[in-house]
């Protein structure tokens, strides 16, 4: 249907730019597993190099977190910026 909309996702989505063999990556991914349990949301995770501009942008800070296409946390994982993040998404949706 031409000019539809959809109504936004309840859940915040979450997408993590890593890498393989990345101890900082790691971490991150063991931090929004822990979260998750506070901050339910779609987990999106992406390799960096896998596409030019994500390179170019991220490539020398991952790993780096985005809560609904806003850029959160680079490295190293910042808990408190993170949860601060997923609260203030899930008080939006």
């Amino acid at each position: 249907m031409v000019g539809a909309w959809q109504q936004p996702s309840s859940i915040p989505h979450v997408i993590l730019y890593s890498r393989t063999d990345c101890h900082l990556c790691d971490k991150a991914k063991a931090l929004l597993n822990e979260l998750y349990k506070e901050y339910p949301f779609t987990l999106i995770e992406k390799d960096v190099d896998c596409e030019e501009p994500t390179r170019t942008a991220y490539s020398d800070r991952i790993p780096v977190i985005l809560v609904n296409d806003h850029d959160v946390i680079g490295y190293p994982p910042d808990e408190q910026a993170l949860r601060r993040a997923l609260k203030t998404a899930t008080a939006r949706t």
